[in-house]
């Protein structure tokens, strides 16, 4: 990690400064979910690497980087330099740039099922115009999704997720709506099954295939848990949607150039109609894009369906999603070294709670993991629901809150993956284990 001089830190603590932060900002974050992610106050001055530092000066490793989008790290000095260079050359101007172009061809060349994109801000946009995209070009107006797999927060798509776990789970297809203040027939055109459920996938079509516009999962679910597809899961997803002339499209904002360069349809081997990309394209710079075949985006490229917003595309996002693109291309070798480092980190923590005699369960796929504390034993095979309540919730919070207070951040929910970057060496994973070790003597008293 290159040095730099620390910022000047406060006079005052985390709890302080978030409590200045709580009066213009309501609850403190402008987003809902990271509410739970700071039990004990956390307030960050800056942070590069794989390191934050808060306002009272305190170093941390982070296991979270800004949930998902730093594969380099923080402050990447290439990423900094090329949005300097275009800050100065117009951050937006609404008209077409010689950007747009050598990003679109990076993402054609990097994932297998894309030929066309269109840019947004975000994941959630993305999604949006993705199913109103597909809901166009196949007259339907179903979508079948998968519980516990998050697609944003708009109306047609927010269903009641995650924070239900700790409920029986529901007999019907209807899901319930995820936000107080939704249009309650905001989600009568939504489905919603388990997943790695064939049985049910293969009745929800047999039911409602030729109602269905599209099917939109997570290729590896990981907004509650990291849960690979179970084998043929993704296959018979892909053949269903055939047989039936429904469009699968394959939610990548956290999978997509995380698991590879190609994503986690490459990793599997199949290919989605349309492909919803985020995240680690942007470095941290809000960008996403949604892109499939010249004959997928066919109803876009001729405007007979509509995909809208002032700054998507920005040529500030568009150059961060070039830049990225392009250093990944360049490196192919980083998903060798990010899986040497997860599968290391994964052997080093079941190790650890094994010592201990700490049930707990470690999902891991690539430089993306779950590391959840338990109640009693418990694995993903029935799925997150069941999984998840067999979990320690305010076990996990204490250990969170204790590697805090020892240096290393991670997000506090035994749900919520962790995500590793090229700024994460072996020593820093090494002291990672050290403190969690350290973590949960302090609060269980194990020996």
């Amino acid at each position: 990690m290159r040095q730099t001089a620390l910022a000047t830190q406060t006079d005052t603590t985390n709890g302080e400064q978030l409590d200045t932060i709580r009066e213009v900002i309501a609850g403190g974050v402008s987003s809902s979910m990271r509410a739970q992610a700071i039990p004990e106050p956390l307030v960050v001055q800056r942070a590069e690497g794989d390191r934050i530092w808060d306002v009272e000066g305190r170093e941390l490793i982070d296991l979270n980087m800004g949930y998902g989008p730093h594969l380099f790290g923080y402050a990447d000095p290439e990423l900094c330099a090329a949005l300097a260079r275009q800050l100065t050359e117009g951050a937006m101007t609404g008209l077409p740039h010689l950007v747009d172009r050598e990003a679109g061809e990076l993402i054609a060349r990097l994932v297998p099922s894309v030929e066309q994109v269109r840019f947004a801000n975000s994941g959630t946009e993305a999604i949006a115009s993705a199913l109103r995209l597909a809901r166009a070009a196949t007259g339907r107006m179903e979508v079948l999704t998968f519980e516990g797999h998050y697609h944003g927060w708009s109306e047609t798509i927010m269903r009641a997720g995650k924070a239900t776990f700790h409920e029986p789970a529901p007999e019907s297809t209807a899901p319930l709506p995820g936000a107080p203040g939704m249009i309650p027939e905001a989600l009568e055109h939504t489905l919603q099954i388990p997943w790695n459920d064939l049985l049910a996938l293969r009745a929800v079509f047999e039911a409602h295939g030729g109602q269905l516009a599209a099917v939109i999962c997570e290729p590896v679910m990981a907004n509650a848990c990291v849960v690979p597809p179970a084998p043929g899961q993704l296959e018979e997803l892909r053949a269903l949607c055939d047989r039936w002339g429904v469009w699968l499209i394959f939610d990548e904002v956290i999978t997509g150039f995380r698991l590879g360069s190609g994503g986690a349809q490459e990793r599997y081997g199949v290919m989605p109609d349309l492909t919803v990309l985020s995240k680690v394209m942007g470095g941290g710079v809000p960008v996403a894009a949604f892109g499939g075949s010249r004959t997928t985006m066919a109803m876009l490229a001729d405007h007979r369906a509509m995909h809208l917003g002032v700054y998507a595309g920005n040529h500030m996002s568009v150059r961060a999603a070039a830049t990225n693109l392009s250093k990944i291309q360049r490196s192919p070798e980083i998903y060798t070294e990010l899986e040497k480092h997860g599968d290391y980190l994964e052997q080093r923590l079941r190790a650890l709670f094994a010592e201990l005699h700490r049930p707990a369960l470690v999902s891991r796929v690539g430089s993306l993991l779950s590391v959840s504390l338990l109640l009693r034993p418990a694995d993903l095979s029935r799925g997150p629901r069941a999984a998840a309540q067999a979990m320690d919730f305010a076990g996990q919070r204490a250990l969170q809150i204790a590697a805090q207070e020892r240096g290393v951040y991670f997000h506090p929910s035994p749900i919520e993956p962790w995500f590793l970057s090229t700024a994460h060496s072996a020593a820093d994973l090494d002291q990672v284990v050290s403190v969690v070790r350290d973590a949960l003597v302090s609060v269980t008293g194990s020996r």
